[in-house]
């Protein structure tokens, strides 16, 4: 008769295996952190544990190399290295969803390989993280976090990577950028250097929208924001705003508030270009803009 209990078990160290394979330390202070090879001489880790400099990491082969940084994605909070020890292969990449077993993989400078098996509690889309960050996707697990998982890689049942671990915290659960967006983002960070912040130069509040502008609106919207400051050279004033312009729309979304903002700012990102439209002197008018960058 099988024991379904080792079966799983063998399965479990099956996928730590193949995990471990693209699985890095990265030595720092008071403790190493986490990084995951994804193919070649890069690294992906979180941004906010690797220095602009003197960044030593831990193979899987047991090597320790130098890294370089070649930027980071404050955004995602994501960092990219690249390593003087090239030719891993690329991880396999997967894909997860509520209910999905998972395992939360570090490597650790004296122990090897650490895992901690968790669930899938939630995946989904425009999580807000603070005042001025949203993931478009992102996955959250209830696997406790050892020391030392930061940057490291989230694994499926097969070993196949689905998701970058990263500081964030939602409700005490741990939260994830999923593979496919992370690995976007590093193909990003490569070819541009970096992400920046967007930006637009401007302080606004909620306000309720003139009568005039709901009706053009199709009454569909009670709120917009009113622009207090237009700071000088900055995006807003380069497409033409002004105090006291309310923002009603941008890039075909509409804004009734701070957060839809951000959230439209975050999708397009710093150098995008999109239309906008405001309410001014009773009627609405539509500008164009290009994101700028803090």
């Amino acid at each position: 008769m099988s024991n379904a209990l080792k079966e799983l078990s063998a399965s479990l160290r099956e996928a730590i295996k193949r995990g471990a394979a693209f699985t890095v330390a990265i030595e720092r202070d008071p403790y190493p952190v986490s990084g995951v090879l994804i193919g070649g001489d890069k690294v992906l880790t979180a941004s906010h544990v690797v220095p602009d400099a003197g960044v030593e990491v831990l193979m899987p082969d047991g090597k320790s190399v130098e890294a370089t940084l070649l930027g980071r994605d404050p955004i995602h909070d994501l960092a990219l290295l690249k390593v003087s020890d090239g030719g891993a292969p690329k991880p396999p990449v997967g894909s997860a969803t509520v209910g999905d077993i998972v395992l939360a993989l570090k490597r650790d400078t004296y122990d090897g390989i650490n895992a901690a098996l968790g669930m899938v509690s939630a995946a989904g889309e425009k999580l807000r993280l603070g005042a001025s960050t949203v993931l478009e996707r992102y996955i959250q697990t209830d696997a406790d976090r050892l020391i030392g998982t930061t940057g490291g890689p989230v694994v499926d049942a097969e070993g196949a990577l689905v998701g970058v671990q990263v500081l964030n915290r939602r409700m005490g659960a741990e939260v994830a950028i999923p593979a496919a967006l992370a690995l976007e983002r590093a193909a990003l960070i490569e070819k541009t250097g970096g992400v920046r912040r967007p930006y637009l130069g401007i302080r606004s509040q909620i306000v309720p929208l003139p009568r005039e502008a709901r009706d053009a609106l199709g009454g569909a919207r009670e709120t917009g924001l009113l622009l207090v400051t237009v700071e000088s050279g900055k995006a807003a004033e380069r497409a033409g705003l002004m105090v006291g312009d309310i923002l009603v729309e941008m890039a075909g979304a509409p804004i009734i508030d701070h957060a839809s903002l951000v959230t439209v700012l975050a999708e397009k990102g710093a150098g995008a270009t999109v239309e906008a439209r405001v309410a001014r002197g009773g009627s609405l008018r539509t500008v164009t803009l290009t994101v700028g960058a803090a």
